[in-house]
């Protein structure tokens, strides 16, 4: 069971009010997938924003030659699932737990309601999403010059 304490270790929920976190804290649950499998896959419907506990996680492109290709690698504290808050609400890539993966997850449709009714929260969710989506961008651009 998540609990509000729980959340409130992550600087993208520390800035809420108890209030906040514990309605949170009913739209999340936790899950732990084993090393090697998936978590998501690209085009499947994003249903979870998932915060990482204690893991790791890669993040992979299928190239046209239907090579997958590791985009990014994700650890504890990060969140992975940014497409459950941008619509069309579906997944962008590949990702797969390298180790055995603990999360926190919360509903996507329920989260993005929270956000609807708190706007601060949702401005701040946002912006963290943003400033992360743009380092991926920058590891990936790495990557593929690295080809």
């Amino acid at each position: 069971m998540v609990t509000s304490d729980m959340l409130r270790r992550y600087s993208h929920f520390s800035h809420l009010s108890t209030e906040s976190l514990e309605k949170l804290a009913k739209i999340a649950d936790e899950q732990t997938v084993a090393a090697g499998q998936p978590i998501f896959a690209e085009s499947d419907p994003a249903e979870y924003l998932y915060l990482i506990v204690r893991g790791e996680v890669t993040l992979a492109c299928e190239l046209g030659s239907g090579e997958f290709r590791i985009v990014d690698t994700l650890v504890d504290g990060e969140l992975v699932g940014w497409a459950s808050l941008v619509e069309p609400y579906r997944c962008h890539t590949f990702a797969k737990a390298v180790k055995e993966t603990h999360f926190i997850r919360l509903a996507a449709p329920k989260l993005r309601e929270f956000c609807e009714s708190d706007h601060a929260f949702g401005q701040k969710l946002l912006t963290q999403v943003a400033q992360m989506l743009s380092s991926r961008l920058k590891s990936a651009r790495v990557q593929l010059a690295a080809i």
